[in-house]
């Protein structure tokens, strides 16, 4: 699972570059490596989130099985997920300052395409290696430890802890 998210790198780099693009010249809180770890840490609770509400079902696991899981997760990397806030924060009162509402808009959009299509493409990776319910099983037992966690084993952690360090200053 881990070597597959670093291939989703090529479409977070195409959406940062765009969005850095827009936003370079009055920019002096954002960049193209912080909205691309932006984007990195999104799209891990997305695919946690995910690999949760496929299995929950495989596994008989009760309705309370993924907000349970999202609640842990976003408690075990919450130093990310507070940076990932604060990024977005003042990320989108740029562009909204710069561009309008409208493009605002627009680039959430964008935004949320790309955590979903590429959060979609590693859960798909992920189930394509066997039979789904032995890999619901493998999923249930990484999201109970820190498997899918932001941690050192983490193949892109230093670009998430970028921007933990980038928003606490």
């Amino acid at each position: 699972m881990r070597i597959m998210q670093m291939g989703a790198v090529f479409l977070w780099v195409i959406f940062s570059n765009n969005l850095f693009a827009q936003t370079e010249k009055s920019s002096t809180t954002t960049s193209t490596s912080l909205t691309e770890a932006h984007t990195i840490i999104g799209m891990q609770y997305f695919v946690v989130g995910t690999l949760a509400k496929e299995c929950h079902t495989y596994l008989d696991k009760p309705d309370s099985f993924v907000k349970e899981t999202q609640i842990a997760w976003l408690g075990r990397n919450a130093k990310f997920i507070d940076a990932l806030t604060k990024y977005q924060a003042t990320l989108f009162a740029e562009i909204e300052s710069t561009y309008g509402k409208e493009k605002l808009e627009a680039e959430k959009l964008r935004y949320r395409d790309v955590v979903v299509a590429q959060g979609s493409a590693i859960v798909q990776q992920f189930f394509a290696r066997g039979d789904k319910l032995a890999q619901c099983r493998k999923a249930a037992e990484g999201l109970a430890s820190t498997y899918f966690d932001i941690t050192p084993q983490f193949p892109l952690y230093a670009e998430a802890l970028s921007l933990v360090q980038a928003t606490s200053r």
